[in-house]
């Protein structure tokens, strides 16, 4: 009888993971390409990058931000780092405020003072840009009359099976990402690659208590007042990142993700739900079977990882198809049973309350 139960909530879930893959493929299958746009008007960008310890990854991001083929103006606000993330800003002739808050939303809530063009980015420190990545979402926010334009965000590296796995799964996070907010239904994207008009930007909606979640709590606010937020498919618009290099690393990331859930919109929460749900449901089956072995526990395990990993499937193919990755068919294989420890882990480190971010405590 329990067991009877358990399989009926099992497929309840199942199914709603089947509509929401469904809907991240149906969505990315409906976007269209924005035209191709003129060269704006100089001294229209102003980039703002905080920053804490960053001293070896912001030389390159400056460098990317020179090499521009449209110029822009950087502000660093460095949120007391200790390993001369200020002065090697600086040395590269950037201006640099130090942060009187503490944390990224201060540090953009400062930075957004100093802003003096019609329109601001912002940007992570651990980020490279394309040489046209300023004149592309520039150009896409002027020429769709938007209150933000963002672009998308792709994780480096081929070599590393556990590297690729990060590509995947981050790379079905921005489909997810790209295709709600082109449908109107999701405010959400990454604060590490995002081009506000100033006047919009709603700086008093940060709500700096939260550890994270500056791109949610800006987005909702814009999304709330009715605000255009566009996202931009040209692979130009992209920024890239290093993946992170060990499964605590990866734990902590997405627990200070979690912390921001007071910023999101419905149905980012409604697909977290769903997320927890289904590997709620697994760790369950898995517990079962492990607590009591039977035939019975054994096959609805089977059943539920089986559906899971040809869902995924589904969805990691797409992603492929829609940013260029390559993959082997273990990643495919091992995809499922690495997402589930990403979660599982990521609730330890919440429940745990041993979150932190540049060696502070969230």
């Amino acid at each position: 009888m329990v067991e009877a139960g358990i399989g009926a909530i099992a497929a309840a879930v199942m199914w709603m993971y089947f509509r929401f893959a469904r809907g991240v493929v149906r969505r990315m299958d409906l976007k269209t390409e924005s035209p191709a746009h003129e060269m704006p008007d100089p001294g229209q960008l102003t980039v703002i990058i905080p920053c804490r310890n960053e001293a070896d990854q912001l030389p390159l991001l400056l460098a990317d931000l020179k090499a521009q083929s449209y110029p822009v103006t950087v502000v660093v606000v460095d949120d007391g780092s200790e390993d001369g993330t200020a002065e090697v800003a600086e040395s590269a002739g950037v201006h640099v405020l130090s942060a009187t808050g503490v944390g990224k939303k201060a540090a953009l809530a400062q930075g957004f003072q100093a802003v003096k063009t019609p329109w601001l980015a912002t940007v992570d420190a651990d980020v490279r840009l394309d040489k046209a990545w300023a004149r592309t979402l520039l150009s896409a926010g002027i020429s769709q009359d938007a209150a933000c334009v963002l672009g998308g965000v792709t994780i480096e590296g081929q070599d590393r099976s556990w590297d690729r796995f990060q590509q995947l799964e981050f790379g079905v996070m921005q489909c997810w990402i790209a295709g709600g907010v082109q449908a109107g239904e999701l405010a959400m994207g990454s604060g590490a690659n995002s081009v506000y008009r100033t006047d919009a930007y709603p700086v008093d909606a940060l709500q700096p208590e939260y550890a994270s979640g500056d791109d949610a709590f800006a987005l909702n606010a814009l999304h709330q007042a009715g605000a255009s937020i566009h996202w931009c498919h040209d692979p130009a618009a992209s920024v890239r990142t290093r993946p992170v290099a060990t499964w605590h690393a990866l734990w902590q990331q997405r627990a200070r993700w979690a912390s921001k859930t007071g910023g999101q919109d419905r149905t980012t929460r409604s697909t977290a739900a769903i997320v927890a749900a289904v590997h709620a449901v697994g760790a369950v089956l898995l517990a079962a079977l492990a607590y009591q072995p039977s035939t019975t526990s054994a096959l609805l395990l089977t059943g539920f990882a089986t559906v899971k990993m040809a869902l995924d499937a589904r969805l990691l193919h797409h992603v492929r198809a829609t940013f260029g990755f390559t993959s082997r068919m273990i990643d495919t294989a091992l995809f499922s049973w690495r997402y589930a420890l990403l979660v599982w882990g990521a609730w330890w480190q919440l429940l745990r309350g041993q979150v932190e971010w540049k060696g502070r405590r969230i």
